[in-house]
């Protein structure tokens, strides 16, 4: 880059490089001060510690959800071994039963604000 002595207080020039050429352009906005931009970063990194905690709170549920389908599964397993039925029919017996599993509308709940994580820019 070239530094021109012109003042360049109200003016941003950004450099887009592509494989086939490169090109400038001036974005008539005002850049931000560094003040402003740090409390962007601020308020940035808050909403991300607050989608993260959502994101680790989904995943500790999920965890416990699989392990209890394992104990399930192996308690099925168990119970197919000894009567000699085949896995399947025995699955969907204990279906049938009233096991409890989640809701597809509980999991669509609980990831709702998974993939909210923002890219602005400010």
């Amino acid at each position: 880059l070239y530094k021109s002595k012109a003042p360049q207080a109200h003016h941003r020039v950004s450099i887009k490089v592509s494989s086939k050429d490169t090109e400038m352009e001036t974005a008539e906005e005002p850049t931000p001060s560094l003040g402003q931009t740090l409390e962007w970063l601020r308020k940035e990194l808050a909403e991300m510690q607050v989608q993260d905690q959502r994101l680790l709170l989904t995943l500790r549920h999920l965890h416990r959800v699989l392990e209890e389908l394992r104990a399930k599964s192996a308690h099925w397993d168990d119970a197919t071994s000894s009567r000699g039925t085949s896995p399947i029919r025995a699955r969907a017996g204990s279906e049938s039963r009233g096991c409890p599993s989640i809701s597809s509308k509980a999991l669509a709940q609980l990831l709702r604000g998974a993939d909210s994580r923002r890219s602005s820019l400010p």
